[in-house]
């Protein structure tokens, strides 16, 4: 069995957004820079991004912005500078999300970004958002990745439709992604530079 046999023998396969389903480091590294130069006076660093990346993006952008302001100025802040920074699809990441969906399989959203947010850029780069299943940011739980429980409500939603942990397969890029998925009981495929048992260099290689 190869990365691909277990993406399409999944019952329901879950995905991570940054940088899986959406490119982002790159064009948000650059996003959280200009924040913090243009409103709060000071140079973020790579080295800061790199430290604090993929943590939930409240706490996100406390720790990047440094306490600057209070968290809703600081994501008024950061919003205010989104239409010039926005995510995009990943290759290959719609064709996949809709040939699983017309396969009948359950497809869902874990991420560590907020809700409403994932979900406008899913819906302005392409994504058919009202075939998915759930779509899960940090502020729908108390857990956070690389926690397995972050997945919990997700295995409810799942388990509710006939699908086991056994059955859903989770695909991320980053090593704590496959923490929790395995923790959660999940099978678990790498993208880019998350490499593990099965991997594949992008979404288009699991079409």
């Amino acid at each position: 069995m190869d990365a691909r046999d277990l993406v399409w023998g999944a019952r329901a396969v879950v995905f991570d957004l940054d940088d899986t389903l959406l490119l982002t480091r790159v064009v948000k590294w650059a996003h959280h820079q200009a924040v913090a130069a243009r409103f709060y006076g000071f140079e973020l660093t790579e080295a800061e991004l790199g430290e604090h990346w993929g943590k939930p993006y409240d706490e996100l952008i406390t720790l990047l912005y440094r306490g600057s302001a209070s968290l809703e100025d600081m994501k008024k802040a950061n919003l205010s500078l989104e239409h010039l920074y926005r995510k995009t699809a990943a290759k290959g990441a719609r064709e996949l999300v809709t040939a699983l969906l017309d396969h009948g399989t359950q497809v869902g959203v874990v991420t560590s970004a907020n809700t409403d947010p994932t979900l406008a850029d899913l819906d302005h780069s392409g994504f058919p958002v009202d075939r998915l299943a759930f779509v899960h940011g940090a502020d729908r739980t108390d857990s956070h990745k690389p926690d397995p429980a972050v997945f919990d409500e997700a295995k409810r939603i799942l388990q509710a439709r006939g699908v086991t942990e056994s059955g859903t397969v989770y695909i991320g890029d980053a090593p704590m992604d496959a923490v929790a998925a395995r923790g959660a009981g999940f099978g678990f495929v790498g993208v880019g530079s998350a490499l593990g048992e099965f991997w594949a260099p992008d979404l288009a290689e699991l079409r």
